[in-house]
């Protein structure tokens, strides 16, 4: 194998690990974001939960407020009972007085009802509290992981792009710009193996003659993609 060959081997290698831990980084912030908007989901639900107890408990009040008003109108209609002089009006506020004790009756059962809603309202938020909180302290654990894998993955980058640099400056220059436009026109196998007698980049059919020369450690330029074409560990006719 030419000596350039070897090196643009070493190069793509280099950019092959460069790939990944480019694809790897770029996961990372969306695996946050993923757990993040589950908590925040968690989140809203307590939320809700949240609102629709005090939504029953601002009920409750409500309702508590209008049957003590009841049973002081019921007190003030009673009070005025000795100072009524005909029966029609003797009669009347009796009938008020019945009819703001029906009321108050029907704001117990309300009352009533709105404290088994609270009850389960209240279950409800628990669980959804609980949820909450373990959805958070998930999301907080993964988070702290992410992050280191974050600073290794960065490192490991570092270290790559040094080893490029250093592979990059001892390959001739006009090769290495061959190298560097074929990859940055989606080209990753800019040195690729003869698989079963065809570039190992697009599959061409490679003649015979130039298959044979290939395996003995001549470099052959594919016509169609461009590709170093060289016999390698897993290379065949």
């Amino acid at each position: 194998m030419e000596e350039f060959i070897a090196r643009l081997l070493d190069l793509q290698e280099c950019d092959r690990e460069i790939d990944r831990l480019k694809a790897d980084l770029e996961s990372i912030p969306r695996e946050m974001k993923i757990h993040r908007k589950d908590t925040e989901g968690h989140e809203a639900k307590f939320s809700l939960f949240k609102d629709n107890l005090d939504e029953i408990r601002n009920r409750q009040k409500k309702l508590t407020g209008d049957r003590q008003d009841n049973v002081a109108r019921i007190a003030d209609y009673k009070s005025r009972l000795i100072s009524l002089k005909s029966n029609s009006e003797y009669t009347a506020m009796l009938k008020q007085i019945t009819h703001t004790e029906k009321m108050n009756d029907q704001i117990d059962n309300m009352i009533l009802e709105a404290m088994y809603e609270e009850d389960e309202a209240l279950q409800v938020l628990e669980r959804a509290l609980k949820d909450r909180d373990r959805a958070v302290k998930r999301s907080a654990i993964r988070e702290e992981s992410l992050s280191a894998k974050l600073k290794d993955l960065e490192k490991s980058l570092d270290d790559i792009q040094v080893r490029r640099s250093e592979i990059s400056s001892k390959v001739d220059t006009k090769r290495l710009k061959m190298y560097e436009k074929s990859r940055s026109t989606g080209h990753r196998e800019v040195v690729t193996g003869i698989k079963h007698g065809s570039c190992g980049g697009c599959l061409t059919k490679i003649p015979p003659q130039k298959a044979g020369e290939i395996k003995g450690g001549k470099t052959y330029i594919c016509p169609l993609c461009g590709s170093y074409v060289v016999w390698t560990s897993d290379s065949s006719f």
